[in-house]
């Protein structure tokens, strides 16, 4: 991979794209970022076999659930690493966030014709979602107005978060500096908010320089034991019937 394979990426957007990944603002209870469950120290993971989600204490292992909560996120949290590659086209551990066109509409997502418009990508349709989860941002309906708008209609909810995104003047100018369509405070919307954590998204965790990688463009030498590992990856093992191409995936779905 080089940079050529991935999406180009607005640095002013990148910029406030990483303070809204660390700002708790986005969560219903104002009690979790983003960064909570996608950690730097744990490789943009959580280090939880099933995340912990609003309500929670602590980072990583250490991560413990409150009283309040009564579920656990269904899953790990997925890592961060190149998203913004142009073959992802799928996310979600089920593929419910595709850029495949349907309803009319760029993406096809649970939000279906609901879904904001103005979305750059499949990773800024992707962003959006976790802030309206129970067990993940939004917290429980009986503790906060976002989770209960979550319920009735999620661009109620959405609206919710970027009223209090645009109120934040440091944020209002950021974004307006990023997005140039934004005149006034009154006119940044959830769009504009996921695009931003889409585009840090895609500028913090790009990977192509591992030593792999340098091996591929002769500038390192794998061990024997690893070129051992590499043709049975790529041969008697048959690992390479599924994980192939520059992301070891083909971005498709298999029954097995």
């Amino acid at each position: 991979m080089t940079a050529r394979d991935f999406r180009p990426i607005d640095a002013p957007a990148a910029a406030v794209g990483r303070l809204l990944f660390y700002d708790k603002i986005l969560s219903g209870n104002r009690n979790i970022s983003c960064a909570t469950c996608h950690h730097h120290d744990l490789a943009t993971g959580d280090g939880l076999s099933l995340g912990i989600g609003a309500g929670g204490t602590g980072i990583g292992p250490e991560r413990r659930a409150g009283p309040q909560i009564h579920r656990r996120v269904p899953r790990n949290a997925p890592p961060r690493w190149n998203l913004g590659a142009r073959a992802v086209t799928v996310l979600f551990h089920d593929g419910r966030g595709s850029a495949s066109p349907r309803f009319d509409a760029p993406f096809d997502t649970p939000a279906e014709e609901r879904l904001p418009p103005g979305l750059e990508n499949v990773l800024a349709a992707q962003a959006l979602f976790p802030l309206l989860a129970e067990t993940e941002m939004a917290g429980e309906a009986r503790d906060n107005p976002v989770a209960r708008a979550a319920r009735r209609r999620p661009q109620e909810a959405w609206e919710m978060l970027a009223t209090r995104g645009r109120t934040i003047p440091a944020y209002a100018a950021m974004l307006a500096t990023a997005y140039p369509d934004i005149k006034a405070p009154g006119d940044i919307a959830i769009h504009h908010i996921a695009n931003a954590l889409s585009a840090f998204i895609a500028a913090e965790w790009q990977s192509y320089d591992s030593r792999y990688d340098l091996f591929l463009g002769g500038q390192a030498v794998l061990t024997a034991a690893e070129l051992r590992g590499r043709a049975l990856f790529f041969g008697a093992a048959g690992c390479s019937g599924c994980h192939t191409g520059a992301l070891f995936s083909d971005q498709q779905f298999h029954a097995l």
